[in-house]
């Protein structure tokens, strides 16, 4: 089943950060040469205010300025930046000095540390839209029937391969953006104050929800942190959006995001699932605990199979050991 699930973070060079060889956990964000994984691209009614097209893939430099509410031409601020950033980013900076071999889990702990010494607001907002793993069995399959033509010298092989296991990211790159425009319309609101709050015991309350335009830049990946097949799109929020009614940027309302992450999963799983059944043939059969549907054929011992990287590898070339022990069976011609 397609899960969209949401999270605070507080460094968004967490994203670009270079984890050199470090396969099965980040570094594979700004970098996807690393694991061959897709670029990031950017979204949104905000990024193209700030001149960004969209699907245009995201380069380190006017990203990181971004997210940190600097518009990338001008130099200009966008909006009010939460306080302490200076000293978010040096205490997180001492902690991963301390830690130069820290996962990427470990690193999202020490991100959490070091927000919560400086009480820093968040600085982004990730919803992350898992996919059925039974498409990363597929889709990994693909792949290692690639790499094996390779072997046996079978360039037309190969380059079939490769093609369907692009396509199949590409399904799931337009999946995620249909979900990524639902969002927008139905959670892109500010909320303002002017003229329309009142104070209580010195506070101002109230207020009034604007229409906003988001900033969003979102990552396809093929692997967890873990480094076993998951096929997974973040879809990283900027903190602040422009207000459609007078140009100003302002806090997103990132409680009206999360309350739409069930539908974003319906919207991704309904395309995602009519998609590959139209281009691949494929049909498929209810979950045993009900709970969404995986393509027939893929056997839930594959599946936990590849809940298990530690026992074989960490890459998605592990699907061939597990091919090569009788354990999981490579998806023929469809």
């Amino acid at each position: 089943m397609t899960i969209v699930s949401a999270r605070s973070g507080y460094d968004p060079a967490y994203y670009s950060r270079d984890r050199g060889a470090e396969r099965s956990a980040g570094g594979y964000y700004i970098s996807p040469a690393q694991q061959g994984e897709a670029a990031g691209r950017w979204f949104g009614r905000g990024a193209e205010a700030l001149g960004f097209r969209d699907g245009q893939e995201v380069a380190e430099d006017p990203y990181l300025k971004v997210y940190a509410q600097v518009d990338p031409r001008t130099g200009e601020k966008l909006g009010r930046a939460p306080g302490g950033y200076a000293k978010f980013a040096e205490i997180l900076g001492r902690k991963l000095a301390a830690e130069p071999h820290a996962t990427a889990e470990r690193v999202l702990e020490l991100e959490r540390e070091a927000a919560k010494e400086t009480r820093r607001s968040p600085a982004l907002t990730d919803t992350t839209a898992s996919h059925n793993k039974s498409v990363s069995v597929v889709k990994g399959s693909f792949l290692e029937n690639a790499r094996r033509a390779r072997l046996a010298g079978d360039a037309a092989g190969e380059a079939l391969w490769r093609g369907r296991a692009k396509r199949l990211s590409e399904i799931e790159q337009e999946a995620n953006h249909a979900a990524l425009e639902w969002a927008q319309e139905h959670a892109g609101f500010v909320r303002t104050y002017a003229g329309a709050s009142t104070k209580v015991d010195g506070e101002e309350v109230g207020g009034r929800w604007e229409r906003a335009a988001p900033v969003v830049t979102t990552w396809l990946q093929g692997t967890s942190r873990d480094g076993d097949p998951h096929d997974h799109s973040h879809n990283v929020w900027a903190r602040m959006a422009r207000t459609d009614s007078d140009g100003k940027w302002r806090a997103l309302d990132t409680m009206a995001l999360r309350a739409q992450l069930g539908a974003m999963a319906a919207i991704v799983e309904s395309r995602v699932r009519s998609a590959v059944t139209r281009e691949f043939g494929v049909s498929w059969v209810r979950r045993a605990d009900g709970q969404g549907y995986e393509i027939a054929g893929v056997t839930q011992e594959e599946i936990d199979a590849l809940n298990r990287p530690g026992e074989s590898g960490d890459s998605i070339w592990w699907l061939g050991d597990l091919v090569e022990a009788g354990v999981l069976t490579v998806v023929g011609v469809l």
